[in-house]
């Protein structure tokens, strides 16, 4: 006869073991709950600066936009003051982050990492107008506020830095030490950044994006000729596409595509930092394609060149007893980027959503990922803020 297991053992949970680990569930939604909470309040922050600016801002307004109770405010910040330095820290870091994953990313080149620097500075994701709005309204506070002061400075000369550090590999790359200052223009870079910057400010929505991109290629082209090439010689790279004008085309993936998509789902995983393995794609999507587990989209130019992909699968709601589409995958070329090549796939998956009577489209994203969150949210996606999103790996 086997020996019992220890008393302890076999009894179930006593009620205060109970107590406690509900508790602790409880302590973890709550702070869940916090946390989403405080980010809607900079979020409101943000709108709310830009509307009324600094001096009309109130707590009832930045409630009011985020659809909470003034009480409510003071529940997740000590004040007022701290409510807008902890906005302004926001839009800081985010500004920093993505300066410092351009330039991390981009190649070992101090051209390169220049023009990292200065399309990561005028990113869509950064510079939209409310961002902008809170930016311009900080900086003109910090005169008199030391703490924006500090904020505001050490993003300002972090960034000169770089710029100065790259300007001097640069002109001592193309042997001109002797007739250029770095310094100079490194201020000269950044001086162009603030004009910009101004003229979107102004401009809001309607600013001609491509316009400025124009401008700092043609700087860049002209103070630097033997690392920059002139935006004429770029091409058309720069110009919209579109399926109006059959400039972007989007087709249904078939066996004769594999190839391509292959090579760019490869570069999908290495954009999520997995490695390169191209192998593995050409089986993965050659799978899905030939079993139709997925529905691939792919984006075309005029002269039948890849440019990026989304990649569909079918489910299944219980609850609307209907069909649902997961967008899985959406990845653009980087030459082909701020194209309209996205919003071209984006408006191709809903209407093969609605050829399949879905009730929705369903999709994931880096909670950094600013840019495609701005895009999602244009079309008419939201964000789910009901429910938690669960996890359980399986290993290998």
């Amino acid at each position: 006869m086997p020996a019992l297991a220890p008393q302890s053992k076999l009894n179930p949970a006593s009620p205060i073991q109970v107590s406690w680990r509900m508790s602790e569930k409880k302590t973890a939604a709550n702070k869940a709950i916090q946390i989403e909470r405080r980010r809607l309040l900079i979020d409101a922050t943000m709108s709310a600066i830009s509307e009324h600016g600094m001096s009309g801002l109130t707590l009832a307004k930045i409630a009011k936009e985020a659809g909470l109770s003034a009480g409510s405010v003071n529940f997740h910040f000590d004040s007022k003051e701290s409510l807008l330095l902890e906005t302004l820290n926001c839009v800081a870091k985010e500004f920093e982050h993505g300066i410092d994953l351009a330039i991390a990313q981009s190649e070992e080149d101090p051209a390169a990492k220049l023009l990292a620097l200065m399309e990561a500075s005028l990113d869509p994701s950064v510079t939209e107008p409310r961002k902008m709005a809170v930016w311009y309204a900080f900086s003109a506070e910090a005169r008199s506020r030391k703490d924006y002061q500090r904020i505001c400075g050490t993003q300002d000369q972090k960034i000169l830095n770089l710029t100065h550090q790259f300007c001097r590999e640069i002109i001592r790359k193309g042997e001109k030490d002797s007739q250029m200052n770095a310094l100079a223009m490194a201020n000269a870079v950044q001086g162009l950044v603030d004009e910009i910057w101004q003229e979107m400010l102004f401009a809001g929505d309607n600013y001609d994006r491509e316009n400025s991109r124009y401008l700092y290629l043609s700087f860049l082209a002209s103070v630097f000729p033997w690392c920059f090439a002139p935006p004429e010689q770029v091409g058309l790279r720069g110009t919209s596409l579109s399926t109006a004008d059959k400039s972007l085309r989007i087709v249904v993936a078939d066996e004769s595509h594999i190839g391509e998509v292959a090579k760019l789902f490869d570069l999908y995983r290495q954009f999520y930092n997995e490695p390169s393995n191209l192998k593995l794609a050409r089986r993965f999507i050659g799978n899905n394609v030939r079993q139709q587990r997925s529905t691939i989209l792919l984006a075309l130019d005029k002269e039948g060149g890849a440019l990026g992909f989304a990649q569909l699968y079918p489910g299944w709601c219980s609850l609307a007893a209907a069909p649902l589409i997961t967008l899985y995958d959406l990845y653009v070329d980087k030459e082909a980027r701020q194209r309209g090549v996205a919003r071209g796939l984006m408006a191709a998956a809903e209407k093969v959503a609605k050829k399949a009577k879905a009730c929705r489209i369903d999709l994931e994203t880096d909670t950094d990922n600013h840019q495609a969150q701005a895009l999602y949210e244009k079309l008419g996606y939201e964000r789910d803020t009901a429910f938690y999103k669960y996890s359980l790996a399986l290993g290998d």
